[in-house]
C-alpha cells in the first residue's frame, strides 16, 4: 500500500465496516510505523470483471471518492509485535466478496508472518462474523478470549490466534495456497478444477 491507495482504501471501509479507520491513521502507520505492513489487492488485469456500475452505484462512487482508475480492491495490514503477527485490519470491496480474494489476502499476511519467523498470527473479529471466523479456522485460528465491547459499536470481538513456526503449518499453508491458486485460475479462465469453496 501507498499513500496514493489511501483514497479507495477508505473507501473500501467505509464500505465494509461501521466504524472505519479514518485516513489519517493510515497515513500515519505508512509513514511512521516501521514494524505495520500494509498491502493492496489490485482488480485482475485479464477475464473476471465487477459489475456494470449503474445508477446508486456510479453516486455511490462519487460520494465515497472511489476513483474510476484506481486497481484497488482490497487491502490487508498488520503489525509485528515481539514474535506475533497481529492482523489490524483486512477488507475487500463488496463487489469482489466471496470469489477468494479476501482468503487470498489472509494468506499473504500469514505467508508475511513465516518470513518473519513469527510464532503466532492473532486479530481480532466480530462476535457475529462466522463467515470470516470460518475462514480463520481453515487457516488453523482458534477461538482465544473474547474481548467485550470492543468495537466502537459496543460488539464483542473474539481474538483468534494461529501457531504458525511449526513445519506442519507450513505444509498446510501450502495445500491451502495450491487449492486457493487452482480457484482463482479457474474463476479468471476456466482452466482447472474449483474447489467448491465459498469464502
Amino acid at each position: 500500500m501507498e499513500p496514493g491507495d489511501v483514497s479507495t482504501v477508505i473507501a473500501i471501509e467505509k464500505l465494509s465496516y461501521p466504524t472505519p479507520w479514518p485516513a489519517s491513521s493510515y497515513l500515519y502507520e505508512l509513514r511512521h510505523n516501521t514494524r505495520a505492513s500494509y498491502y493492496v489487492l489490485l482488480k485482475p488485469p485479464t477475464g473476471e470483471s465487477a459489475p456494470p456500475e449503474r445508477g446508486w452505484r456510479r453516486w455511490l462512487r462519487g460520494v465515497l471518492g472511489l476513483s474510476r482508475e484506481s486497481r484497488v480492491i482490497g487491502y490487508v495490514g498488520f503489525r509485528l509485535q515481539l514474535d506475533e503477527v497481529h492482523i489490524s485490519t483486512i477488507a475487500v470491496h463488496p463487489d469482489w466478496r466471496r470469489r477468494g480474494w479476501g482468503e487470498l489476502l489472509l494468506l499473504t499476511a500469514v505467508e508475511q508472518a513465516l518470513e518473519l519467523e513469527s510464532r503466532c498470527v492473532s486479530l481480532e473479529v466480530r462476535a457475529s462474523n462466522q463467515a470470516a471466523q470460518n475462514m480463520y479456522r481453515k487457516y488453523g485460528f482458534r477461538f482465544k478470549s473474547v474481548h467485550p465491547g470492543y468495537y466502537r459499536d459496543g460488539e464483542d470481538a473474539w481474538l483468534m490466534e494461529a501457531e504458525v513456526y511449526e513445519d506442519a503449518y507450513g505444509a498446510r499453508l501450502a495445500r491451502l495456497r495450491r487449492a486457493l491458486e487452482a480457484r482463482l485460475r479457474w474463476q479468471q479462465t476456466g482452466v482447472g478444477q474449483n474447489d467448491g469453496d465459498t469464502i
